[in-house]
């Protein structure tokens, strides 16, 4: 046998592996070539035929969802018929499932007599093909299907290792060409995600930054959502809908918009990657659903927020895209609502705090003023107050939510009226109208059980009488304070009324407390502190005394002491202090004082 030159390869050797590497490289430079895939396995096939022996190959995809063999390219050009040539077959009758299966080549001797697989043998026979190769991909095709190259031959020849060899080769460039396929789609894919990214970026902050109407925002995040989703805004404290999502009767929306505004707040900043579950959905019939809630958060306050309702699946990373950047529009359009009340709340305490302080000259400048604020001083109208209880949460941190809380109820039900802090009051001034009182204390208990909501505590409130000009309003801001202090010592909550604490409270209301405290100081000032040095109940024993009618008997007994004890502590408070106990205006002036100290407090 003649020998190579180069190598020692016999000369016909030699020429088939030149000829082999040629091919490959044939092959390797359609893989680069950038075309579309479905073009570049077409040219595989089809080279690997003109290149070779064999006399036609074709690429299949097997489909385990649909249970079929499919037919991605195919290359046979001796094979003539009339009717058309089908294009999948039945995966269980196709050896694709077994080369899949193995990931190693399979090879077939003679189709046309192999009764293993009877639907490839017919295929064998119509085309008339014997020998074939089977070989798998080392990737999947865009659909996540496994795939095959098989090759075939007329005749029956033998299949060496070096043949074999060839085959994987060519098998791997094709893997190859499907998973450049596969990058190039996900780059498209990629570019388009991030154009529209920004086209939703730009278009979204285009609206919200020339309008607040939620209503449209929501339309817009509907055309780029392609799910249900609830917008909560908790600047106004509304809901709404979008995507499909079905609206509630306002009735229930309420209660709802709450159980939401509760997972809106303790929800996490995130992706919109994080699964929540909330306990009733619109349109849900109670049911439970899943859903993906991010809240819309600016200088650490929740301003509301996005939830999703998916249906328990995860969002892909379109939508994941799609939904932060209409959640940043959506905190922006939010956050102006939230400035727009800052700055108005602010601007009215500011005005109001002059007016309480009498700061002004010209009446006719100061209703000018208030009429440019939206503030009807020229009509009619009350100032209530509202405290919260000491022990609350809320107290100093939420005081803003407060705020905007009340001032929604208000522009809901009283166009007009205005809330804003003073000192450690919330004022709130609200135009008479027709409904007069009641229609006064219906909105301040609307706006109780707001505030209630949002700190979880009871607060206080109360309700001044009429005011019907400038000169009204430092006195009656003084009533509403006084009484709140009343209230908060007394650890009274709700809506109170002077009436509440008797004659004697309403008269407190009414007159200057310091004034109250001196008259106390001076009257029992002594016996408070014997109180303090001896550690003896003086003040008590004088209470119970005059709450009694003098009788020593039903004093001592209310008291839990004999009587003897009793009658030693009212003579020594007589000779201590000088005091005739059987004097009518001395138990009288000793019983007010030591009533007004119970309701001032012991300061």
């Amino acid at each position: 046998m003649a020998l190579a030159r180069n190598g020692g390869l016999p000369g016909a050797t030699a020429n088939r592996l030149t000829e082999r590497i040629r091919s490959l490289g044939y092959i390797a430079n359609l893989v680069n070539a950038g075309s579309a895939l479905s073009e570049v396995l077409d040219l595989i096939v089809t080279a690997v035929c003109q290149r070779s022996s064999w006399s036609s190959s074709a690429i299949m995809a097997a489909d385990q969802s649909e249970g079929h063999s499919v037919l991605v390219a195919r290359y046979d050009p001796l094979f003539v018929s009339r009717n058309r040539s089908p294009d999948r077959w039945t995966l269980s009758t196709s050896p694709i499932r077994s080369v899949l299966a193995d990931r190693r080549p399979m090879v077939i001797d003679d189709a046309q007599a192999d009764d293993s697989l009877p639907a490839y043998r017919q295929e064998a026979i119509e085309r008339d093909y014997r020998t074939v190769v089977l070989l798998p991909f080392s990737t999947v095709d865009e659909l996540g299907r496994g795939l095959v190259l098989s090759v075939h031959a007329h005749q029956k020849r033998s299949v060496d290792e070096e043949e074999i060899a060839f085959l994987e080769t060519v098998a791997l460039l094709a893997s190859l060409a499907v998973e450049r396929a596969h990058r190039r789609r996900l780059d498209a894919q990629q570019n388009e995600r991030l154009q529209t990214s920004l086209d939703i970026h730009h278009i979204a902050m285009e609206q919200v930054l020339t309008s607040e109407d939620l209503g449209r925002f929501a339309d817009l995040a509907a055309r780029y959502l392609k799910l249900p989703f609830l917008l909560v805004d908790l600047t106004t404290n509304k809901l709404q809908a979008g995507g499909g999502a079905v609206s509630l009767p306002e009735v229930k929306q309420r209660d709802f918009f709450r159980v939401l505004a509760r997972h809106v707040r303790e929800a996490k900043l995130g992706q919109f990657d994080t699964m929540d579950h909330v306990a009733a959905v619109p349109g849900g019939g109670g049911h439970s659903h899943q859903a993906i809630i991010e809240p819309c958060i600016a200088s650490g306050s929740v301003l509301g927020g996005i939830v999703l309702l998916t249906k328990g699946r995860p969002l892909e990373a379109a939508e994941a895209l799609t939904a932060l950047e209409l959640r940043t529009a959506l905190t922006i359009l939010l956050l102006r609502r939230r400035i727009w009340f800052e700055a108005r709340a602010e601007t009215h305490s500011e005005y109001f705090s002059r007016l309480f302080a009498a700061d002004w000259r010209d009446p006719a400048a100061m209703l000018a003023r208030a009429q440019h604020l939206d503030i009807p001083l020229e009509e009619p109208a009350r100032l209530a107050g509202m405290r919260l209880p000491p022990s609350s949460d809320g107290r100093d941190r939420l005081w803003n939510d407060i705020t905007h809380a009340v001032n929604r109820e208000l522009d809901r039900v009283l166009p007009g009226g205005t809330a804003f802090q003073d000192g450690s009051s919330l004022i709130i001034f609200m135009p008479e109208r027709q409904s007069g009182r009641r229609g006064a204390v219906k909105v301040l208990d609307n706006a109780l059980r707001e505030v209630e909501w949002i700190t979880q505590a009871k607060a206080t409130a109360c309700l001044g009488e009429t005011c019907r000009q400038l000169d009204d309003y430092p006195p009656a801001r003084h009533r509403v304070a006084a009484l709140l202090g009343l209230a908060e010592r007394m650890a009274r909550t709700g809506i109170v009324d002077s009436q509440d604490f008797g004659p004697l409270g309403h008269l407190i209301a009414l007159t200057d407390s310091d004034g109250l405290r001196g008259f106390v100081q001076e009257t029992i000032g002594r016996i408070q502190q014997m109180e303090r040095d001896t550690d003896g109940p003086w003040l008590e024993t004088l209470h119970q005394y005059f709450a009694h009618n003098n009788r020593q008997q039903a004093t001592a007994d209310a008291l839990g002491i004999h009587v003897t004890t009793l009658r030693y502590r009212l003579k020594r408070l007589s000779e201590q202090f000088a005091l005739d106990l059987s004097d009518q205006d001395t138990r009288l002036t000793l019983e007010f004082a030591l009533r007004i100290h119970r309701l001032l407090g012991s300061r």
